[in-house]
């Protein structure tokens, strides 16, 4: 990753998932870099690090059942954490479980979106996700 290029992370522990963000990324989103973390904890040490604090990402795409730490728990300590608590975080979750959607948003999570079920509809959508997070919003 360059330093100072606008960057997004990505906390996923599905090599399947991971396989195909970056498919989708080198294929449709040439100028989109992406940080990939597999667990909550590997999340957090990051979030912590120099790195994150000085240059911190576009936006992070977060998975809920994630080894070691849940993604609502790392969005919580996001969320509590005030040098880094304006951070977008969009959860791309399978689950479709109506307390988790609630949890993520009284945590305050941004976006809750169920992760596409199929590389189509993940081409279609993952583009869109991300451009509106790291172009339109402000």
């Amino acid at each position: 990753m360059k330093m100072n290029r606008p960057y997004i992370v990505s906390v996923e522990d599905s090599r399947t998932d991971i396989e195909l963000m970056r498919r989708v990324v080198e294929k449709e989103m040439k100028d989109c870099e992406i940080k990939y973390l597999e667990d909550g904890e590997s999340a957090i040490q990051f979030f912590e690090s120099s790195e994150f604090i000085t240059h911190p990402p576009k936006c992070i795409l977060m998975d809920i059942k994630l080894p070691k730490m849940n993604g609502l728990e790392v969005l919580n300590y996001l969320r509590n954490k005030k040098q880094i608590k304006n951070v977008p975080v969009i959860i791309l979750s399978s689950s479709e479980r109506p307390e988790e959607i609630k949890e993520t948003y009284l945590l305050g999570g941004n976006s809750y979106i169920t992760k596409p079920k199929n590389y189509l509809d993940l081409k279609e959508k993952l583009p869109k996700v991300i451009s509106y997070w790291t172009e339109y919003n402000r």
